[in-house]
């Protein structure tokens, strides 16, 4: 499972306040920005437009100082007097005319040259022999015969800027014209920036001397001396200037003039500009502020009225997995959606108590009869002993016989009713406490007995002269009978689950003898629980190839000539050593795996039959064969396949039968051995005389000849009734043209005794034990030595 991040650790409450607050700031984040960028837009924009009002104020002044220029030449140039001075070319007169002119209109120069704009006077002395002012008044007049004559003149006149007019000289014709500068100064700077609220700087560059700057303010006129591009003199510029700390929003006009070049700019601070909406920002910061306290408050009274309520949900959870289902829940008068969720909650721990109580009912009761089930019963019987409060206490189990009859018969619904009539009739019969009876499986009912009450035989003797009455159901006269069995603790068991078993045994034990009531033995326990393993350990063995042949030989009594053999079955365990037959062999019947193990014999003792043959005599082995065999339509073709494969006739192979085998089911046996004997089999019926109705069958069978049981021959030496019984079965199969094995001969007197009588074939310990094919082989070899017979 992926670990979840340490901030989901953090109560649900918390996230939820710090989730919304962060929210919240992002969007007055967002908000802020749009207002400031907004804000600095309108600054911007209200910069620009201040800076063309300063251009416009700029303009508007140079348009003034050029008309007043005008109107002071015109006027000079329009005095009688200036004229008739001029006419008679007296200097002094006209210097002193021009200096007062120019000293009343404020023009800083004010000159006089002829129609060829040769220099006449001046309003200072010192100017006429000035080569300077000769070089301006030629790029005055070509100026002016460029642009016209209303054209607007600037140069830079002994450093500063100065504009120029023009004004022609008639008396009445023209002798000459009338120059006036005005110079820029700093206080014209000054006044345009004041008027328009807009820092201004004029710059000039004569190209010789250095540049000369004029501003508005004396940090700005420091930042254009110390660093002034020489593109601003030429170029047409708008961009954000910093001086200092500040940034300026400049725009300024270069220009080329007579003797240099000009530069105008027009700045405004961003900062400064900004500052009447420094207190804006301050009361939205302090609102904002304000405002996420106000919210931080509500989100956490609305985080705890939807969280406690949540809280107590999860309380009432916790009661819930504790196993307590009456645990009140809160919230559920609210109308709210969290109302809605404890309603609903509410709603689910009532549903969940409700089908515990079902499932608890059905977990350890019995819907059909209402009587406890197994599970509870055992609970019941366990808690008993765990407790230590009785010294001994039984279980009875009781089983109905016929059950399935009736079910098969009758059907299902009415071996119900016969089930509930079982019960009521029980827990009227010595079981008057419900929790002493239960029903454990389908027709299947136990009965616990206390040390105080009667002897567990009697009550089940009792339970049973109740159950074999009569039941009258639906019109149906039932007429059942019960099997009991009875175990107790601690005779019989040590433990609860071994106590119910017993008694089941028991029971098991009742159903098989036709006996009502059995109590426990331990004999009755055939299986083991090595047992349970042993059906895998087996297909194992076959697979692993761990079984061995065995050979037990048969010797004629005639001759003494070791004649055939009975192959035996042996398992080499890997890890057991050998395993002797008995331990295997029968539970290899009960389970049906006795069918592969006679496969395998068959299999093996093909493969080896031609190394057991002697001379131009067939040498037979017998094979045992089960019911399981015989009652398998597949298994003579198998037997015949076999030895066709093995190139072995069917004469060289004598199959034995028990009589017991046969009596399962008679007619299936009977044609199967019928098809064996056609085939060629030699067939022989071991065990004889102990089996059930052995001369009613014997008469029928094919069969070629006739094993003696051992226990008849063990004591033909001693009991004359077993001698008896040996000559009288000889004798009957001679009558029927049968040959006769005599089997366990343990000593040389039974040998010689059955030679007397008439037994063809003998076998047993004193001939020689089972032992492997090849211990058999040099066996053999060496019996035939010591009798001769080699």
């Amino acid at each position: 499972m992926t670990a979840l991040p340490r901030w989901m650790h953090i109560r649900l409450s918390v996230r939820f306040i710090l989730i919304t607050l962060i929210l919240l700031i992002f969007i007055q984040t967002i908000g802020f920005w749009i207002v400031q960028t907004a804000v600095e837009r309108y600054v911007r924009d209200d910069i620009q437009h201040s800076i063309a009002v300063s251009e416009r104020v700029w303009n508007k002044l140079i348009i003034q100082n050029h008309q007043q220029l005008v109107e002071g030449a015109e006027l000079l140039a329009s005095d009688f007097g200036f004229r008739s001075a001029v006419a008679s070319k007296d200097e002094n007169t006209i210097s002193s005319a021009l200096a007062n002119s120019a000293q009343r209109i404020g023009a800083s120069v004010a000159i006089l040259v002829d129609q060829q704009w040769h220099l006449k006077a001046t309003s200072k002395d010192d100017m006429m022999k000035s080569s300077k002012l000769v070089s301006l008044i030629d790029e005055l007049a070509a100026t002016r015969q460029e642009k016209g004559e209303e054209a607007y003149i600037t140069a830079l006149y002994s450093g500063a800027p100065t504009q120029f007019v023009v004004v022609p000289v008639k008396a009445p014709r023209l002798v000459g014209y009338v120059i006036m500068g005005f110079a820029i100064e700093r206080d014209m700077v000054a006044e345009a920036s004041d008027l328009s609220g807009i820092d201004v700087v004029l710059m000039s560059n004569n190209g010789a001397s250095s540049v000369k700057v004029m501003a508005s303010s004396d940090r700005l006129e420091e930042h254009f001396l110390q660093d002034i591009p020489g593109r601003f003199f030429l170029e047409d510029l708008a961009f954000d200037m910093r001086v200092a700390q500040e940034t300026f929003v400049s725009v300024i006009h270069g220009q080329e003039v007579i003797g240099g070049f000009l530069s105008l700019a027009f700045m405004k601070s961003l900062e400064e500009a900004g500052t009447q909406f420094d207190e804006l920002f301050h009361q939205y910061l302090v609102i904002t502020l304000i405002g996420l306290v106000i919210f931080a408050v509500a989100v956490t009274w609305l985080s705890r009225r939807v969280t406690r309520p949540l809280e107590r949900l999860t309380d009432a959870t916790g009661a819930l997995q504790e196993g307590n289902y009456d645990v009140e829940v809160s919230g559920v008068g609210r109308m709210d959606e969290v109302g809605a969720l404890a309603r609903s909650f509410d709603g689910m721990r009532s549903s969940i108590k409700d089908q515990r109580e079902t499932i608890f009912k059905l977990a350890y009761n019995d819907a059909l009869t209402g009587l406890p089930n197994r599970l509870s019963f055992r609970q019941k019987v366990a808690d008993l002993i765990e407790s230590g409060e009785v010294s001994s206490l039984s279980v009875i189990t009781i089983n109905l016989d016929r059950f399935k009859q009736v079910n098969d018969v009758l059907g299902y619904e009415m071996g119900d009713e016969i089930l509930k009539a079982t019960a009521t009739r029980l827990l009227g019969e010595a079981c008057s406490a419900q929790d002493k009876l239960a029903r454990v499986s389908g027709d299947e009912f136990s009965v616990l007995v206390l040390p105080s009450e009667d002897t567990p035989m009697k009550i089940a003797q009792s339970l049973l002269a109740r159950l074999n009455e009569p039941m009258e159901i639906d019109h149906n006269l039932i007429d059942l009978s019960a099997s009991i069995g009875i175990a107790s603790w601690p005779i019989d068991a040590q433990q609860c689950d071994a106590l119910i078993n017993a008694s089941q045994v028991a029971m098991y034990a009742a159903k098989r003898r036709s006996e009502d009531i059995i109590s426990y033995k331990s004999e009755f326990v055939t299986s083991t629980p090595e047992s349970l393993s042993l059906l895998s350990e087996l297909r194992q063995a076959v697979t692993n190839n761990e079984l061995r042949v065995y050979l037990q030989p048969k010797v004629s009594t005639v001759d003494h000539r070791v004649i055939a053999a009975e192959a035996l079955v042996r398992w080499q365990h890997p890890e057991k050593g050998l395993v002797p037959p008995f331990k295997f062999v029968p539970f290899a019947e009960q389970t049906g795996f006795i069918r592969e193990l006679t496969k395998w014999m068959i299999r093996s003792l093909a493969s080896q039959w031609q190394g057991l043959q002697l001379g131009h005599e067939v040498f037979r082995v017998s094979v045992n064969l089960s019911t399981r065999d015989l009652l398998s339509p597949t298994f003579p073709d198998f037997v015949q396949q076999t030895l066709h494969d093995f190139q072995v006739p069917t004469t060289g192979v004598c199959l034995e039968i028990t009589e017991s085998a046969i009596m399962d089911d008679p007619t299936f046996a009977e044609q199967t051995l019928a098809k064996l004997s056609n085939m060629g089999f030699r067939l022989s019926i071991d065990d004889f005389g102990t089996g059930y109705s052995s001369l009613g069958y014997l008469k029928r069978l094919p069969v070629n000849e006739l094993k003696v049981d051992q226990s008849f021959v063990f004591g033909m030496i001693e009991d004359n009734n077993d001698r008896t019984i040996v000559q009288s079965t000889i004798d009957l199969a001679h009558n029927l043209g049968l040959e006769v094995v005599a089997e366990g001969v343990e000593t040389e007197a039974m040998y010689l005794a059955l030679r007397e009588l008439g037994c063809e074939e003998a076998q047993g310990y004193f001939i020689g034990k089972p032992m492997p094919v090849e211990e058999f082989i040099v066996w053999r070899d060496q019996w035939h030595k010591e009798h001769g017979l080699a």
